[in-house]
């Protein structure tokens, strides 16, 4: 059989986050009934009425729909199938963002991965849409790798539990010569659909939101296949997806900030036992490990100093409490007034950076754990005990 697939970043947010939502989305709506794919996964469908206008036209086109109510928790994520879904769930990531972070809504969005089940002609075919973490750490960049590493591991995971071939794609906010990219075809033996298709970029000069954009144009949404012993497939052709100009107030702009990727794919079954993935490659093994020490090392070094601060702005708050309790002198009542108002302002920091330290900073060694374990799976052995100060 052929199956085409497409994923696509719609940029769904609010204002001023991204510009022209509402039209652009009502714009890719439109397209929806004339799309020539099989299966559509989508990214960044975050607000509910987006989703809503997305989830009908797809419907009214003939769509299999990976949630049956727009306000469904999924990430922002949407698979459109024309392929009878079996069943769909959704698995938030265990890192997040940065609380803290709160402009770079990494935190807030609850980000993660959907697993679906098509029914198709020759048997079920597994799928994985996903949007992982972005280039947030402006000033810790190299942090970024570990922290994707951490989220495709938890993918890597429910992957290996999946039989038969297996489709992952999405927004992996990450590009080949990345060393998450290679962590992850390493350790999944998935292959990129489009890995000759060097010109495809998603993130592009040509994009009409990206025109002054000073990096090299590259691909950050792609498509894998995890084979299997039962079915052989090749790719037919790859393109880019929503890549044309449509008019906008009065203005010719994209329908996104992404351009999405499509491409075709043969699939026939063969003779075959089993779809047992292959082992997965030492390299891989090695370079995820050395990913997480870095990762860990950083939300450790985080959690300390937030602690610092903590306790910085407690002692500060202390001193202020301490002022209170000048003699009650008349011309010093302003003093102790002041004093009290500074003890209040203090005690709020305090209480806010020792509570993120404390409970942000242990759900992310907790995840940390998780993919330590994920690695000690794979290699066959047992998982570290992990030391955290």
């Amino acid at each position: 059989m052929r199956l085409r697939l497409g994923t696509f970043n719609v940029w769904g947010l609010p204002a001023p986050f991204a510009r022209h939502a509402e039209q652009r989305i009502e714009k890719v709506a439109a397209r929806l009934p004339d799309l020539d794919l099989d299966v559509l996964l989508v990214q960044e469908a975050w607000m509910t009425q987006m989703r809503e206008k997305l989830m009908r036209a797809a419907q009214d086109a003939g769509f299999h729909l990976s949630a049956s109510r727009p306000e469904a928790r999924s990430g922002g994520l949407l698979v459109f199938s024309r392929l009878p879904i079996r069943e769909a769930r959704f698995e938030p990531f265990r890192f997040r963002g940065d609380p803290e972070r709160v402009l770079e809504g990494e935190y807030l969005a609850g980000k993660g991965f959907l697993v679906l089940t098509l029914d198709a002609p020759d048997g079920p075919i597994r799928l994985v849409d996903t949007h992982l973490i972005a280039h947030y750490r402006r000033d810790e960049p190299w942090l970024d790798s570990p922290m994707r590493t951490v989220q495709l591991l938890e993918i890597v995971q429910a992957v290996r539990q999946l039989d038969g071939l297996v489709v992952i794609g999405g927004d992996f906010n990450c590009t080949r010569v990345d060393p998450e990219y290679a962590v992850f075809t390493g350790l999944t033996r998935a292959v990129e659909v489009g890995e000759r298709e060097t010109q495809l970029a998603t993130i592009s000069r040509q994009n009409l939101y990206k025109k002054h954009r000073s990096a090299e144009d590259e691909r950050i949404d792609f498509l894998f296949v995890r084979g299997a012993a039962d079915t052989e497939w090749r790719v037919e052709r790859s393109s880019l997806l929503f890549a044309d100009p449509v008019r906008i107030e009065g203005r010719d702009r994209s329908l996104s900030d992404h351009f999405g990727f499509a491409s075709v794919l043969d699939l026939a079954p063969q003779a075959g036992i089993g779809s047992a993935p292959t082992a997965p490659d030492p390299h891989a093994l090695a370079l995820a490990q050395d990913l997480i020490d870095q990762g860990r090392k950083a939300m450790l070094e985080r959690q300390h100093d937030q602690l610092r601060d903590g306790a910085t702005w407690l002692a500060g708050a202390a001193l202020a409490v301490g002022a209170c309790h000048l003699p009650p002198v008349d011309r010093r009542a302003f003093l102790r007034g002041a004093a009290q108002g500074l003890a209040l302002v203090a005690l709020a920091p305090a209480a806010g950076y020792t509570s993120l330290a404390r409970l942000d900073g242990a759900h992310k060694l907790d995840a940390f754990d998780q993919a330590e374990e994920t690695l000690a799976q794979l290699e066959g052995r047992a998982a570290p005990k992990t030391l955290r100060t």
